[in-house]
């Protein structure tokens, strides 16, 4: 085991024999000084791990010594405990006011002095542990940041190449697709014979729905990928965005007898982007009209301390498969066991709602005689 280094300063050559026998017989190794002068050239030279200083010595008294040591680089941890015969609180004061960690009077009591260093020593030993440790601490921190950092960007790079992809295959599904529908009309006009007329109608559908789709996925991705900046804000009234789209979908609805009435009474303005508000609740509306035989839609808005509620119920289809709370988590796992499910749309009203900082639920009505959906906006 090493033994704890610790200069002694005293002019008095019987005190530093007494000094030197009492910690050199208690495992200490000693270095010894006999003016201020010759113990700031041992503190330049070694390292200690305590320094007793007595505080009246001719020339350089110990409270200038004391000072002199503080501006040591090495030394501005070093216990120093002052040996001394005055006892009045001025220099008790001042010493602890140059850097002095602890002081005994003299004549002092052997077990006392050795206390006081051991406990000085160790906690010197303790603060250089904590120190280290902090510096450690510190560099692992930095690595991982640095760490985090880089996975972050290769996850944000790997992100962008998901949605350039998706975009790119939305673009290449759009373009043949004109072709499709542009020759669909043609057949349309050429063909009289009911079977290839059913035909042409089941591609006609077809065509329509993928086109949608393929629209709905290059919404996700520009949401996904620019987030918050891909919206144009503006104050719009919810109230309209919604009529709108129950008269765009009243010809549907009417051809089910499906009945859909809107309460609301006041305008409500939200800060939305108003394509994109619109594409939602198309959306939301469509599936409820699609998983709905007949029956009606009461779709309400209400003021909610702070918030717009829109409230639609349904007399459709129930979601009949696992926990509704989950309905998205099965979407993006493509494990379809929901019976209502219109996948890519809803999604998409999701991913919308979601980037305007709202939120959007699903739930079976409690009599089960329809699904209620609910969408949640802050109010302007």
């Amino acid at each position: 085991m090493t033994k704890s280094k610790v200069l002694i300063v005293d002019d008095n050559p019987k005190n530093l024999q007494v000094l030197a026998s009492l910690l050199t017989d208690n495992n200490y190794s000693i270095e010894v000084a006999l003016n201020g002068n010759d113990a700031i050239d041992w503190v330049k030279d070694q390292v200690f791990d305590a320094i007793l200083l007595d505080i009246m010595m001719p020339g350089m008294d110990g409270f200038e010594t004391c000072k002199q040591i503080r501006q040591v680089k090495i030394c501005k941890d070093i216990p120093i405990i002052f040996l001394t015969a005055r006892e009045d609180i001025e220099s008790i004061t001042t010493g602890f006011n140059v850097g002095g960690n602890d002081y005994l009077t003299k004549p002092f009591n052997h077990e006392e002095l050795l206390v006081r260093l051991a406990n000085h020593i160790e906690l010197k030993e303790s603060r250089r542990k904590l120190a280290d440790l902090n510096e450690w601490l510190n560099e692992e921190v930095d690595k991982k940041t640095i760490e985090l950092k880089e996975a972050n960007d290769k996850l944000r790079r790997l992100d962008d190449s998901k949605n350039d992809f998706l975009k790119s295959i939305s673009h290449e599904i759009r373009t043949p697709l004109n072709g499709i529908v542009g020759s669909l009309n043609l057949l349309k006009g050429y063909s009289e014979e009911s079977y290839f007329t059913e035909v042409i109608e089941l591609l006609d559908r077809s065509v329509m729905n993928l086109e949608k789709y393929s629209y709905a996925a290059l919404q996700i991705a520009n949401l996904q990928l620019r987030g918050k900046t891909q919206l144009n804000l503006q104050q719009v009234d919810w109230g309209v965005i919604i009529c709108d789209c129950v008269k765009q979908l009243s010809v549907i609805a009417e051809e089910k007898d499906i009945k859909i009435e809107i309460q609301n009474d006041e305008p409500v303005k939200v800060n939305a982007d108003f394509q994109y508000l619109q594409s939602a609740m198309d959306a939301l509306i469509n599936s409820c009209i699609i998983f709905t035989e007949s029956g009606h839609i009461n779709i309400k808005l209400l003021k909610d301390e702070g918030t717009i509620v829109m409230e639609m119920e349904d007399s459709g289809s129930l979601f009949n498969g696992n926990n509704v709370e989950h309905f998205f988590d099965s979407i993006n796992n493509q494990n379809y066991n929901f019976e209502r499910n219109n996948a890519m749309e809803l999604y998409l009203a999701k991913i919308i709602i979601e980037s305007h900082g709202g939120t959007l639920l699903f739930d079976n009505k409690e009599d089960k005689s329809g699904v209620i959906t609910k969408v949640v906006l802050e109010e302007v």
